[in-house]
């Protein structure tokens, strides 16, 4: 659908609208005044609204119910860090750093189709992707053979009792509010000779998340040794 075929006037406003406030969305894509109800159910009732600009009306268009990347999980009945993962591996999603943060987005590939949306709430620092009924059928298509090829390359005897060891010392200590950042470190002090790649593994997160979490420890381990160094100093 282009602008020139219908006839339809142009937007680059997203507006989706939830049945407590209407969220402002800033888009650079032509066409569309996309709206979003969320219902009782988790998942959303997206319409596409196209201004005619011979009539002046708007004619609203649904483009079926499209998922957060956590209703996604939520759908596929996948944990978010595992399913992050895999969907990495399927190229669905890319990594990315906005100068401060590493975020995993759906890839560029997925939104030229058409098959998802970048979105951004004005107000909030939080960047939020959805994905369409094609893009989860397209998934629903390739998950089984993806969940497979994901285990075979991390339920090994190593990983599986490196989180046994992580699971134990959470329960013992009642730390199951430990961060990702937290149980990277635990796992490189408790288990030193495990690699970044099943540290990955124990966790259900990529290879670049330890990695970037090992960088910000030796980082900190450095400062505070220069610290201690310099209060001997005279």
């Amino acid at each position: 659908m282009t602008p020139d075929n219908q006839g339809y006037g142009l937007s680059s406003l997203i507006i989706i609208t939830f049945t407590t406030r209407t969220l402002l969305i800033n888009h650079d894509q032509w066409g569309v005044l996309s709206c979003c109800c969320a219902t009782s159910r988790m998942d959303m009732k997206y319409t596409d609204e196209i201004i005619d600009r011979k009539t002046g009306e708007i004619i609203s268009v649904s483009s079926g119910d499209w998922l957060t990347l956590a209703e996604l999980a939520e759908f596929l009945s996948c944990g978010r860090r595992k399913m992050t993962v895999i969907l990495k591996e399927l190229n669905f999603l890319q990594l990315e750093n906005d100068g401060r943060y590493n975020r995993h987005r759906l890839a560029d590939w997925v939104t030229t189709k058409g098959w998802g949306k970048r979105l951004h709430c004005k107000g909030s620092q939080y960047p939020f992707d959805v994905v369409s009924p094609d893009a989860v059928l397209w998934l629903i298509e390739r998950w089984e053979e993806a969940v497979q090829d994901y285990q075979d390359k991390t339920y090994t005897a190593e990983i599986d009792a490196a989180r046994e060891s992580l699971q134990r010392f959470q329960f013992d200590r009642d730390r199951s509010d430990m961060t990702v950042q937290m149980m990277v470190c635990w796992l490189t002090d408790t288990l030193p000779e495990l690699t970044q790649e099943k540290i990955a593994g124990v966790l259900d997160v990529t290879q670049q998340v330890v990695s970037k979490f090992l960088k910000t420890r030796s980082k900190q381990l450095s400062e505070l040794r220069q610290m201690k160094a310099n209060m001997f100093l005279p």
